[in-house]
């Protein structure tokens, strides 16, 4: 019987979904790709803006196009958030909640697999939903297949004990909570023997690992690169004031650790950032990336960033601007400001203009995109090592992959140079990725930028 899963938001999220693959695989279910006709649909869905409620949304309507007759589960942080709302949506079977997510297989075979009641649709909906508040222990397993990716998403970390004004995690996804760092290690041991030459660490707020155990993340980083094997390790998004000196000469050491941060700013400007509850100002910002910059040849550095908040007046948007100006930031994540419910930031005013909030979005993303463009350019007629992906660039045919620094490069070859370490030379830039040209396929693959 065939399920197909939707993944909508973080690279956690993309995490969640390959855990309930495998265990709706172990229940003897064909996972099937999205677009096909499945007898189940999981929808994995994210609430950070008002956007990604409307694409979760849509992905139920997408599945029943294909499959009116599908059973439905609406699971992630939208149905954590919305149970009442969700259950409202047409066609869907059931609501399940983040802490419920290790279930799904079983769910979906007491639903499809019975000989005694064959399921059949009906307006009922079905809301499995526990107390993401309460205590509860980290749970995780081992996964063989990331949808077909060749980079493994490592779920080390969940929940948040931040009060970001804006941010609807902590009741999506409850307090932060650790992973052990014996099971980390054992999860990425398996996907290393399973192929992936990609390692991504994520979690919620994953620089606090092991806070809780007075361990701290910079010390299990050290313990995942020295494990061997063929593999890289790349950091997802992690906030500044986690971003210690030992985790800083990390990267600047370690050849099989990314040379590559994303740090969100959210703001250049004190008030605001005040406002918004994020636990550092623009002086520390700048400091974290200036030493982080300073110590890591070729660092690739992204950022999210949010315009329109409320108070943003014309003054404290050009703090922001000026800051971005400052750093050497390779891509920008920019989002215009949008209210959600169950916030503090929900009870203020949302006081700037739709059409100004869409100004500055293009202002920023223009500036990031021209920073963007000198950063891969500084690298033409050099060497990097990028890691090659199983699906080929639709526009162009060519392989596509990314450097250890997250430059996106294209480049000709055959399939056998799907999901392997190469070295290439960049050539040209070509809109948002680099044309490279193949060296060879060594086992020598970590590369920092020797010249050609």
């Amino acid at each position: 019987m065939k399920v197909a899963c939707i993944t909508l938001g973080c690279r956690t999220n993309q995490h969640d979904t390959a855990e309930m693959q495998t265990l709706l695989e172990r229940e003897g279910f064909s996972i099937v790709g999205s677009r096909e006709k499945a007898a189940a649909y999981v929808i994995n869905t994210c609430t950070v803006t008002q956007r990604s409620d409307t694409n979760s949304r849509l992905a139920v309507k997408k599945s029943l196009a294909l499959n009116p007759d599908a059973l439905v589960v609406f699971t992630g942080c939208y149905a954590q958030l919305n149970p009442d709302e969700a259950s409202q949506i047409d066609g869907l079977d059931i609501v399940l909640g983040n802490a419920d997510k290790l279930k799904v297989a079983d769910i979906i075979r007491k639903k499809l697999a019975s000989r005694d009641r064959p399921w059949r649709k009906s307006a009922a909906v079905e809301v499995v939903m526990s107390d993401i508040h309460k205590d509860r222990l980290f749970r995780t397993i081992p996964v063989r297949n990331f949808q077909g990716m060749t980079k493994a998403f490592i779920k080390v970390q969940t929940g948040c004990d931040e009060k970001c004004s804006f941010c609807t995690v902590v009741k999506a996804r409850g307090k932060s909570l650790s992973d052990t760092r014996e099971n980390i290690i054992r999860n990425i041991k398996q996907a290393v023997a399973s192929g992936f030459k990609e390692i991504t660490l994520t979690g919620i707020n994953m620089g606090t690992w092991g806070m809780e155990r007075n361990e701290t993340f910079s010390s299990l980083v050290r313990d995942i690169v020295e494990l061997p094997g063929d593999f890289r390790v790349r950091l997802s998004s992690i906030n500044p004031m986690e971003i210690d000196s030992d985790l800083i000469q990390l990267i600047a050491e370690t050849e099989k650790l990314c040379s590559h941060l994303h740090i969100p700013l959210q703001s250049g400007d004190d008030a605001i950032l005040k406002a918004m509850r994020r636990n550092y100002n623009r002086r520390q910002y700048f400091e974290v990336v200036q030493r982080a910059v300073t110590a890591i040849p070729r660092l690739g550095l992204g950022a999210d960033v949010i315009v329109g908040f409320p108070g943003e007046t014309e003054e404290k948007f050009a703090n922001t601007r000026a800051l971005i100006e400052q750093l050497p930031f390779s891509y920008l994540h920019v989002f215009s400001y949008s209210p959600r419910r169950g916030t503090e930031a929900h009870q203020i005013k949302d006081d700037v203009p739709g059409n100004i909030k869409k100004q500055r979005n293009q202002n920023l993303t223009q500036l990031a995109n021209q920073k963007s463009i000198k950063f891969r350019e500084s690298f033409l007629k050099q060497q990097e090592t990028a890691l090659l992906e199983n699906q080929r660039d639709a526009k162009s045919g060519w392989l596509k992959g990314h450097t250890g620094n997250y430059i996106p490069v294209i480049v000709e070859g055959c399939d056998s140079l799907k999901n392997s370490m190469v070295a290439v030379t960049l050539q040209k830039v070509c809109g948002h990725q680099v044309a490279a040209g193949c060296i060879s396929q060594s086992p020598a693959h970590f590369v920092r930028g020797d010249s050609s």
